[in-house]
């Protein structure tokens, strides 16, 4: 290798470590902060060519150097130094490959002290009693956390949850209670038929016309006969949030829509969606608009109502729709005025495209609470962000996440139809081959459970042995610039 082609590197090495630590006070910084920060300086630059020279003379290329950026490369610039016969005089590395490691080892134990690389979280079904043993045969196959998600059921029934799960844990088995709090998600609000008491189906078809209207108000019959369905929607002041031409998406994406007028207190919408048999919408299904700024509290009225009951139980609690730091910040400040600060773990859900625009803010707030998680919540960030784009903004995530050794659960549809029918995709197959990349996978409600467990058991363990994280390229493409 010639000599002037190592020179070249080192100096390249330095400017690119002179661009890491730029702006960054390294005196007073949480490790961790520390590192999330040198991460974010230096994706502000494209240095993937620089990562092949890198591994022709045999150094690290840093792709998998997220946990500890400045160690990995004051490394590189001291075999370089030493093949120069250089002289070289920087600071003592903040934080080791091994203690940034440790640090991440020590953060992943919010979701169990299992030696398991990768975690396993369940979602409890309302019906769960209805197979005896059923929180017991989960954990034994290898669950590790189970979820109670408040946007269903009630506290009563959510404490004979926790009840259950409190019954098998033991010194041997480290079962942990993650809450979620339902959130503002927007949803559809139909009128019940006073025949049946029941909430009537509508089939939309490509073209056809709905009007949206606020929760407070019903349209005139008269011009509710105009359009193929009127829908009420839990959003207040939709009319002054959302513009025309923006879309809207309902029930996880299964419908699409196109704003074509705001009315009043309303918005009519035209149906995208081709289905020849036409697509049902039903009451209380998410709505999205992905193409509108709305600034929500995640934190709703009904999340502060029913803290005081999950706090009794709950190990971990999951903001939903966590889209600001301050969102963490009310949380953190709701559980210190019930005494639980500090002892409950916390997991910002990351679904909308404002939480994945200020999630470096999100993990800094995490950071600072400790005891912390983020959750990568698919379903609703595909509808958000496109999804198209889905792949490459979890990954993205992932690898943030990692600079700031921040634990991560991966969650929507893994390995949806194993659980509903027994039967997987092989498309979901691969994808829990990418979730092994997290700390935690979450899978939802099924019929098939504990077969899906097992699956699922056997495909981490064999990724175990083959995968720890992939590697990175630094390029123009980073979301947080």
């Amino acid at each position: 290798m010639k000599k002037v082609f190592l020179a070249e590197l080192f100096e390249r090495l330095l400017d690119l470590k002179d661009k890491m630590t730029f702006n960054v006070d390294t005196k007073n910084e949480n490790v961790s902060l520390l590192n999330m920060k040198y991460y974010l300086n230096l994706r502000k630059y494209d240095f993937s060519h620089m990562q092949d020279d890198l591994t022709k003379v045999g150094l690290s290329s840093f792709g998998r150097s997220q946990a500890h950026m400045e160690a990995s490369i004051n490394v590189a610039l001291e075999i370089l130094a030493l093949a120069l016969k250089k002289e070289l005089h920087h600071p003592k590395t903040h934080l080791s490959y091994e203690k940034s490691h440790a640090i991440m080892d020590k953060n992943s134990e919010i979701f169990s002290t299992s030696n398991d690389k990768t975690k396993i979280m369940i979602t409890v079904p309302s019906e769960y009693s209805d197979e005896k043993e059923w929180f017991r045969n989960l954990a034994y196959e290898g669950v590790h956390l189970f979820r109670i998600n408040t946007a269903h059921d009630n506290p009563k029934a959510w404490k004979e949850m926790a009840g259950e799960i409190k019954k098998i844990c033991s010194a041997e088995k480290d079962l942990k209670i993650y809450v979620d709090l339902a959130g503002p998600k927007i949803r559809t609000s139909f009128k019940k038929s006073k025949k049946s008491g029941k909430p009537k189906k509508i089939k939309l078809f490509c073209g056809d016309s709905v009007l949206i209207h606020s929760p407070d108000q019903q349209p005139l019959k008269k011009r509710a006969k105009h359009y193929a369905a009127v829908v009420g929607c839990t959003l207040e002041n939709m009319e002054n949030l959302v513009n025309v031409g923006d879309k809207v998406f309902v029930d996880d994406g299964k419908i699409e829509m196109v704003i074509d007028e705001i009315l009043g207190d309303g918005i009519v919408c035209t149906v995208l969606t081709r289905n020849a048999n036409g697509t049902s919408l039903k009451d209380e299904k998410g709505i999205n608009f992905p193409n509108s700024d709305i600034a929500v509290q995640a934190i709703c009225n009904h999340d502060k109502e029913v803290l005081p009951h999950i706090c009794e139980y709950a190990d971990i609690i999951g903001i939903s729709f966590a889209q600001t730091s301050e969102d963490v910040r009310d949380l953190i400040e709701q559980l210190d005025r019930l005494g639980k600060k500090g002892e409950i773990g916390i997991v910002a859900k990351i679904e909308t495209q404002k939480g994945v625009e200020n999630l470096p803010d999100i993990l800094e707030a995490l950071i600072e609470y400790g005891h912390s998680g983020i959750m990568i919540a698919r379903g609703d960030l595909a509808i958000e962000i496109g999804f198209e784009n889905l792949a490459y903004m979890q990954e993205e995530i992932l690898d943030l996440c990692t600079a700031a050794h921040m634990p991560v659960i991966l969650a929507t549809q893994v390995l949806e139809n194993k659980m509903k029918t027994n039967i997987p995709s092989r498309a979901e197959i691969s994808d829990v081959v990418f979730a092994h990349k997290a700390e935690c996978v979450m899978l939802n409600k099924g019929d098939y459970a504990l077969e899906t467990i097992k699956i699922l058991t056997t495909i981490l363990k064999q990724m175990d042995l083959i995968f720890r994280k992939n590697k990175l390229l630094y390029n123009p493409s980073f979301q947080w610039k």
